[in-house]
């Protein structure tokens, strides 16, 4: 029997047989095959034995180290172990802090491998010992691991039946999992590997890992498979069934439950389960489930954009603010500094919910200090006329050192900026009714003269002794300072910036809803289950949850109730994104109480009426000589007149690049027309003393983009960047003369607004859509531009989107605009 065995590779370099070698007779631990079964590896069985990793396995892996390293004289021959979670990394880190003049701990995982690299490259007067996450199992390979310490566990992803939610916990490896790891050691020289399991409960290890389509909850896969356009493939009981590992059927049944419950699959006249809208809607998001649930219920009440931020994050890993190894108490203060809780407000919720709201608060801080002051120099530049491409590089650089010091993660809010734009675009591919009115003036100018300046501070670093490992290595290299810096300016966010509060009590309210879709809690069920428990504490009082827990030592005199017939105190991870792992054994209430949600039901998540008002965009317009209405090149007249026969031509100004010519149109007689104007640079700069006065009178701003007149066709990079130079040109233009109360209206295919990303156009210029409407063709003419669309419950239709300009309240002063009139006055 080989007990704590070693097993060697199979490779093509030179290998040692060390088969039949026992851990326990090298660390000269005398012991039988059941008690250390029992000690290490909690049971005799991977089917009775819970994987938790117990301290006595990491004073094991330290002494197996220490053997390794008192063997092995070459000290750049490296030990790799596998350390599935973050806490287990913790632990063996600090465990092997006392040992640092003989190693350097590298931390390995599927986010940094460039830097474990470096770190393998740099350090060459210790023995370098890798702690890796289950992903190093098929990443690149590391240079010189000889050694593999193996504890044969995984952090798997798996459906908890109490919690109703997915969580991340340890479980035991398949065979194959545990050959693959063995594979990272002997590709660049001799290796041996080290499982921390005894023979016999290696050999009762499953063969396989249990496929993902087992231990996942259904909902997701069995929605997209609904709505397969293919009828062969939309009856999921059918095609789940076909599966190499088919899911239980019960549990294929429970996930469509949901769906109908939640309104997201009806029944069709043929007794078949059909998508609804709003299910289309859900899976066009490309993110988990919950994340999808989390964004449209948010949208029902009018926070839209805070919902695709916190759906977003919620399937971020890594989030943007950063968790360095080892450092829990900066964690939690970073999430203090930009999640600050108002202390005479009771918390927001259990950990979880915490750290998601502060993670948005740090994308919103990233955004209104660092991306709104690129935005600006960006603005400048372009009157400079400087070498925009030249500067990037110094953006980047800069914004890089920007997030260093304030603890953020660059590429992680990168990627929650780009899933954003992700998923406001499928918005807009389907217009369900709550878009139109959807005001994205962004809660990070709440308020508007919002400030941070940053306070930066030098902290030593800790480990300047070990500069001289890294000999040979140039400067560039080594890329490593004797000092950090770091922002001292907290907290970040205050609690009553950016709408914190608001949030995140919607917060708790929708994540309360989901879970009670998941728990099976129509409303009527929960009203009747509130109104029981109001009974309850009207004849018995709370129950005391000291008395729960036999710890109560007051007796009579307590205030609260000694009768297990009062009601319970709630549970505060019951209604948590975590949820409660407990269960029915939990101690504590799981009634959802008397506020179900202040969330719209499910249902009300419908396709946006599709009758288009004239009288949306007429009063847009201004009326009582109150200025005029400018509509930018309309090229034929073809807008302007039919506008002209529900509008006073007077106050009409049009513009066009064609030459001065006679008009035979009578609707045009009195509309002012400006001719020889290119789009948009002449006609927004202007270089002419007529578009000076033009200005001064403007108070709407109409544009009716023609790509195909204007020569990009289906160039979809063509078309945007002519609406990236609209709104450049536009938002100094509004800057310089002070017109930010200018509404500008765009009306275009909503499926081009789409793929063009308009939104994100005119944001980066300050621009933000306020609201948006069907647009009345039968009144103004039609729009030339049709798109097909290419899935079901999709739309396609011209809208008139209604953008306003709000720029930062630092970039309306006085001196800007001067420095702005200035440039304008050089240019023309």
């Amino acid at each position: 029997m080989h007990v704590l065995m070693i097993t060697p590779p199979t490779n093509n370099s030179a290998t040692s047989s060390l088969n039949g070698l026992h851990v326990t007779k090298l660390l000269g631990i005398s012991s039988d095959s059941e008690s250390l079964s029992v000690k290490y590896c909690n049971g005799e069985s991977p089917s009775t034995a819970k994987a938790d990793i117990e301290p006595e396995v990491h004073g094991l892996i330290r002494d197996l180290i220490m053997y390794i390293h008192e063997k092995e004289p070459d000290i750049e021959k490296s030990i790799l172990i596998f350390l599935p979670s973050y806490r287990s990394r913790v632990q063996q880190w600090h465990l092997l802090k006392s040992l640092s003049s003989l190693f350097k701990v590298i931390l390995h995982n599927s986010i940094d491998t460039e830097q474990a690299l470096l770190d393998m490259k740099i350090w060459k007067s210790r023995r370098k010992i890798i702690l890796a996450v289950q992903g190093a199992e098929s990443s690149v390979t590391i240079p010189e691991v000889a050694f593999i310490i193996d504890l044969c566990r995984s952090l798997q992803v798996y459906w908890d039946s109490n919690r109703k939610c997915e969580i991340l916990g340890l479980q035991w490896v398949s065979k194959s999992q545990a050959e693959q790891r063995r594979g990272r050691t002997g590709r660049t020289c001799d290796g041996e590997i080290y499982r921390l399991v005894t023979q016999s409960f290696f050999s009762d290890l499953e063969d396989y890992e249990c496929p993902s389509i087992l231990r996942l909850p259904l909902q997701q896969q069995i929605l997209l498979m609904c709505c397969a356009e293919q009828e062969a493939i939309n009856d999921p009981r059918v095609l789940l069934q076909k599966a190499l590992d088919p899911p239980d059927p019960d549990a294929v049944q429970d996930a469509l439950d949901l769906l109908v419950h939640i309104g997201a699959l009806q029944p069709s006249h043929r007794g078949r389960l059909e998508p609804t809208f709003y299910g289309r809607l859900l899976v066009s998001f490309s993110l988990s489930f919950d994340a999808s649930l989390l964004i449209i219920k948010f949208g029902e009440v009018g926070l839209l954009h805070e919902g695709i931020l916190l759906g977003v994050l919620l399937d971020t890993q890594p989030l943007p603010i950063i968790h360095f190894f080892g450092e829990d108490d900066l964690f939690s203060k970073d999430i203090g500094s930009y999640f600050s809780r108002d202390t005479n407000r009771p918390p927001i919720g259990p950990l979880k919910e915490v750290i998601l709201m502060a993670n948005l608060c740090a994308f919103k801080f990233w955004q209104r200090i660092f991306k709104d002051k690129s935005r600006t120099e960006h603005l400048n530049r372009v009157l400079q006329f400087d070498d925009i491409k030249a500067t990037e590089k110094t953006v980047l650089e800069t914004e890089e050192e920007w997030c260093i010091f304030h603890n953020l993660a660059r590429p992680s809010l990168n990627h929650v900026a780009v899933k954003y734009e992700d998923v406001l675009s499928s918005l807009h591919r389907f217009r369900p009714n709550f878009l139109g009115t959807s005001d994205g003036f962004p809660s990070y100018y709440c308020p508007r003269d919002f400030q941070h300046k940053c306070l930066l501070e030098c902290l030593p670093n800790e480990d300047e002794d070990e500069d001289a490992d890294a000999a040979g290595l140039d400067d560039e290299d080594l890329n490593i300072s004797v000092d950090t810096r770091e922002c001292v300016t907290r907290p970040f966010v205050a609690p009553n910036d950016f709408k914190t509060k608001n949030v995140a009590d919607k917060l708790t309210a929708v994540v309360k809803e989901i879970k009670g879709h998941y728990f099976g809690l129509a409303p009527s069920d929960q009203r009747q289950s509130s109104s029981e428990s109001r009974l309850s504490v009207d004849k018995w009082g709370k129950l005391c949850r000291h008395f729960l827990k036999g710890s109560c030592n007051r007796g009579s005199n307590c205030s609260f109730s000694h009768s297990f017939q009062a009601k319970k105190p709630s549970c505060k991870f019951f209604i948590s994104l975590k949820g409660c792992r407990n269960g029915d054994s939990c101690s504590f209430s799981h009634d959802l109480g008397t506020s179900f949600s202040s969330v719209t039901k499910p249902s009300s998540c419908m396709p946006e009426n599709g009758n288009a008002d004239p009288a949306l965009l007429i009063r847009l317009f201004p009326f009582a000589d109150d200025g005029n209405i400018l509509i930018l090149d309309d090229i034929n007249f073809h807008f302007t007149s039919n506008i002209a026969r529900s509008y006073d031509p007077l106050r009409m100004v049009a513009t066009t690049h064609l030459l001065e010519s006679s008009i035979s149109d009578p609707s045009l007689t009195d509309v002012k027309i400006m001719w020889g104007l290119h789009h948009p640079y002449q006609t927004i700069i202007g270089k002419s003393a007529e578009s000076q006065v033009l200005w001064k009178s403007v108070k709407c701003i109409l544009w009716f983009p023609d790509f195909e007149i204007c020569g990009y066709g289906e160039n979809l990079e063509g078309q945007r960047s002519f609406l990236k130079n609209f709104f450049k040109y536009l938002a100094i233009r509004i800057l310089a003369d002070a017109l930010c109360e200018v509404p500008v209206i765009l009306t275009m295919n909503n499926l081009r607004f789409s793929k063009l990303q308009v939104e994100k156009l005119g944001r980066s210029c300050f621009f933000f859509l306020t609201e948006s409407f069907p647009f009345a063709e039968q009144s103004f003419g039609e729009l030339a531009d049709v798109v097909p669309t290419e899935k079901l419950m999709e739309v396609s239709k011209p809208i008139s989107y209604v953008f306003r300009m709000y720029p930062p309240a630092d970039i309306e002063s006085n001196d800007f605009q001067a420095a702005i009139q200035k440039c304008l006055h050089d240019v023309q």
